[in-house]
Order: structure tokens, then sequence, then C-alpha cells
């Protein structure tokens, strides 16, 4: 898969997540199935528990991990990995070393984002000067003391200490 496509399935994803972390509404789910998304779009298979088997099967599953094992396939030895939500889908998300890989290399570009998002929300609230136009008065040099007895406020020493 060509990069640039890689980086838009990236901004496809996570946008709406990071959107929602901004605004403060990641919930469980949310978060789990944004990382299913990210598994299908990797090459995951969605394989619902549909059957009593199945359903035993995930429930012996430790859930919301990529886990990794040993599997024959096509008379080759190799590994597989699954990925279990018993909660929101009831289902295992399945895939091969190639489908793991991809998965790997979008979350690593997705945590390069956030960190990008990051630098670039420090260097903006930069702008407002806060060491030079704090909203508390000892944001602008002095001593602060925390924990002392008493200050010009009385009680616990929270605040400037002159």
């Amino acid at each position: 898969m060509p990069a640039p496509n890689l980086a838009r399935i990236v901004a496809a994803i996570a946008l709406p997540v990071l959107t929602s972390a901004l605004a403060g509404c990641v919930t469980q789910q949310s978060m789990i199935e944004h990382q299913e998304q990210m598994l299908a779009a990797a090459g995951f298979l969605e394989k619902p528990a549909n059957t009593p088997h199945r359903q035993a099967r995930l429930a012996a599953l430790p859930p919301f991990r990529v886990l990794s094992q040993r599997v024959t396939a096509n008379g080759q030895d190799t590994v597989g990995y699954v990925f279990a939500d018993p909660q929101f889908c009831n289902c295992v998300f399945v895939g091969d070393p190639v489908a793991f890989s991809h998965y790997q290399q979008l979350a690593f570009q997705e945590h390069l984002a956030q960190e990008q998002m990051a630098a670039a929300q420090m260097a903006n609230d930069d702008m407002f000067g806060w060491n030079e136009w704090g909203p508390y008065d000892y944001w602008g040099g002095g001593v602060v003391v925390i924990g002392g007895g008493g200050g010009p406020h009385g009680g616990g020493g929270w605040g400037p200490h002159r």
C-alpha cells in the first residue's frame, strides 16, 4: 500500500477519535470501535461469534488485546493474530502477519499524528505568553510556596509568598 493512501486512511480514522478526545467525549466503546476500524483497515477480518462453539472460544480469549499464536495455514507454519471483542461486536478480528504489520504502521502513524497535534497545541498555547501575562499574579515571577503556614489570603499557604 503506498504511503499517501496509508496516510489518508490514518487521517480518516484518527480525526474523529482525536476530535472526540479533545472534546472530552471518548468512551471505552469509541476507543474499541476505533481500534477495530484500524484492524479492518489493516486487513484483519471480522468474524462474528454466531455459533455456540465460537461463543465459547470468544469467552476464553482476553478481551481487547491483539494476541498472536503459531498456526498452520495452507500447509505452512505461520503466526495468526486475533483481537476479541465480546462486549460491543461479539466478534473477533483475525489477521495474518501482513495485516498485523499494516496495523502496527497505522498505529505508529496515528501516534505520530497525536504527538504533532499536541506539539502544535502547546505552541498555540504559548502564543498567549503565559509566562508574562498569566492569569495569576505569581506567574510573572516571584517565589511560590506550596503548603506553608497561612499566606496573605489566610489558610493553607496556596499562593504567592511575599
